[in-house]
């Protein structure tokens, strides 16, 4: 594996063009992520299930407003496509052949690379949320994608996080409806090394962390003293009718023990949220994690929604001819969320590196691109590689970023 490593390090190294240095990282881009079956442009997607089997990355399903943003009125569409990228000494290239598709448009789930494939799990479209989990897989040989089902989770889930540690699948947190949904403490764990031994290869319910249920955290894996662990982050807590709880707590759970224990907040100090950010461990006792919500124009663009939800309720109760003042307000709502909308800042430039030996944090670099949230940070190679995503509420990117620990 480590030299498959350097060879997939090699061939994409030509395939990118170096851009900048910042901090302890190294940027660069790869080729942006191509137009979906019938699409003359690929404005990106978010909620993409990733990751890499063999020499190759996965990029599948997600979520984009292909024709108008939301707030003029644009819908929101799921894709079933799955693109993959493959070193090539002149360049990385994108295979997306119409025939490579997963089982229907979905995304927002959670997904790890495995030596057999990536596991994707959950997700949900614009209808329902889904507990399938199945495996994609990579034939160099015929040059095709192989899907195998996987158990399925033990409800439907989406927008939760998730980690391999060891062969151990772990998901946390997420939703299992979209209509009327709350956050769940759901912590439950697949061992992949069980795959066709019968009755053991099954999903385990374990207790979840000590702190509040959460939709869109964080997750990775890393070492530690007493061994590997599962490491979450942050979050959103959404109450129907009331301002959403927006997190900085951290976690890590023991395999071995069984238990959790709390960390020390995200960033340090009174702490930061990464909701919808991504994570990945780099060496043998650090996390770095990727962009991120920090929450501050969210807070704003709910805040009108909740009023704009109250002047509807009392509009409702009123006359119709006495409505208008009313419609005034929420107009000028309206008015001001796409003011918010077109003038957001992007989301979280600073990488944030968490010690697991020493539970320390740390500021190790930043972005030089617009941040990405609702993607994964995927090891390949010698470095990690974030795959498209959002980089505004209802904006994504087709571009494919990769990030270089830079060995001083």
């Amino acid at each position: 594996m480590r030299r498959l490593g350097a060879v997939v390090a090699l061939l994409l190294g030509s395939a990118a063009h170096a851009t900048a240095q910042v901090g302890g990282i190294a940027w660069d881009e790869l080729p942006p992520l191509p137009p979906s079956a019938g699409q003359a442009r690929q404005p990106g997607v978010a909620g993409p299930f990733a990751g890499t089997h063999g020499e190759v990355l996965l990029v599948a399903g997600g979520a984009n407003f292909p024709d108008r943003m939301p707030w003029d009125g644009g819908a929101k569409v799921w894709w079933d496509d799955i693109w993959v990228l493959e070193p090539h000494a002149g360049g990385g290239r994108w295979i997306s052949n119409p025939a490579f598709k997963l089982p229907r448009p979905l995304g927002y789930g959670v997904s790890v690379s495995t030596a057999d494939g990536v596991v994707c799990a959950g997700g949900h479209d614009a209808d329902r949320v889904y507990a399938d989990v199945f495996l994609l897989s990579w034939d160099a040989r015929t040059r095709e994608i192989r899907r195998t089902a996987l158990p399925p989770l033990p409800e439907p889930l989406t927008f939760m996080a998730g980690a391999l540690v060891g062969t151990t699948l772990y998901v946390a947190g997420g939703q299992h409806v979209m209509k009327g949904a709350v956050p769940t403490r759901v912590f439950w764990a697949l061992d992949l090394a069980q795959r066709g031994r019968g009755a053991g290869f099954a999903w385990r319910v374990l207790p979840g962390w000590p702190g509040p249920p959460r939709v869109l955290a964080v997750a990775a894996a890393q070492r530690t003293a007493r061994g590997d662990e599962f490491f979450l982050f942050s979050g959103r807590v959404p109450e129907a009718g009331k301002a959403t709880q927006v997190l900085a707590d951290a976690y890590a759970f023991d395999p071995k023990a069984g238990t959790w224990r709390t960390l020390p907040a995200v960033g340090g100090g009174a702490g930061a949220s990464v909701m919808a950010g991504s994570a990945a461990a780099v060496g043998t006792q650090e996390v770095w994690l990727f962009g991120g919500d920090r929450g501050e124009q969210f807070a704003e663009l709910e805040a009108h929604d909740l009023a704009i939800e109250e002047l509807r309720r009392r509009q409702s109760a009123m006359p119709p001819a006495e409505r208008g003042s009313l419609e005034r307000e929420i107009e000028s709502r309206l008015a001001a969320k796409r003011t918010i909308y077109g003038a957001h800042p992007g989301f979280a430039r600073d990488v944030l590196a968490f010690d697991t030996r020493r539970e320390t944090w740390r500021i190790v670099g930043r972005t030089p691109y617009a941040p990405q949230v609702t993607t994964f940070a995927v090891p390949w190679g010698d470095a990690i590689v974030l795959p498209s995503g959002e980089i505004s509420p209802g904006v994504r990117t087709p571009g494919v970023f990769r990030a270089r620990p830079v060995v001083r």
